[in-house]
């Protein structure tokens, strides 16, 4: 898949990322205060095995990346997700989750990352997206597939990717009530901080070139 973020020495060039609600709420980050997580600890640092991003054979799921080419298959994905889950992951109004897709699947704003059954419907994406000398994870798993450890899997190949490309950090923007997606970033075992301003919660994951993702839920490849 073609892709406008090679590394080079000086680090991976990047684009400048689009302002929407699906990157990080400046006001969020400039108002808010920063708060160590109590649970900072780093994870094991063990050597890179493989590159996080190939996809692998699965006998249930398959992890790979994903394209412009999957954007109707997102699409469809949206549909089988409720309001409420669109709602938590755009922090907008969830009619308008649709319009998002073309930006966050296109190479040229970030990576993405998907989950796929065995018979090609998408349950979960995962996108590093570009936001100039920083990065933004933001995560969504379909309802029908929550609860089993998909978002977390994500995140850490997400930040061992990240992590690849030369990012000292990245962020999360959440809404502050959302505690399935503070647990999710909490699983990372990398040290965290908050900064929580009304209704909208950051979390900054501070990372290591060494990251790599742990192994996944059964049947997730």
């Amino acid at each position: 898949m073609a892709d406008h973020t090679e590394p080079t020495e000086e680090g991976p060039r990047r684009a400048p990322a689009t302002p929407g609600p699906y990157t990080i709420a400046a006001v969020a980050r400039a108002g808010g205060r920063a708060h160590p997580a109590p649970d900072c600890r780093p994870g094991a640092r063990p050597p890179r095995r493989r590159d996080a991003t190939r996809p692998r054979a699965a006998g249930l799921l398959t992890v790979r990346e994903a394209g412009p080419g999957d954007h109707d298959a997102a699409l469809a994905m949206h549909r089988r997700c409720s309001r409420r889950t669109l709602g938590m992951r755009y922090l907008g109004p969830p009619d308008e989750a649709d319009g998002y897709l073309r930006h966050l699947l296109s190479p040229h704003f970030g990576r993405t990352l998907a989950v796929q059954t065995a018979g090609g419907r998408l349950v979960a994406l995962g996108h590093l997206l570009w936001d100039g000398d920083e990065a933004e994870v933001a995560l969504l798993v379909e309802d029908a597939w929550q609860r089993r450890g998909l978002g977390t899997d994500l995140l850490r190949r997400l930040l061992a990717m990240a992590a690849g490309l030369g990012y000292a950090s990245v962020y999360v923007v959440t809404r502050a009530l959302d505690a399935a997606m503070a647990a999710t970033v909490r699983k990372a075992g990398v040290p965290l901080e908050y900064q929580v301003d009304g209704a909208t919660l950051v979390v900054t994951a501070h990372l290591d070139e060494r990251l790599i993702p742990a192994s996944g839920p059964a049947g997730l490849r």
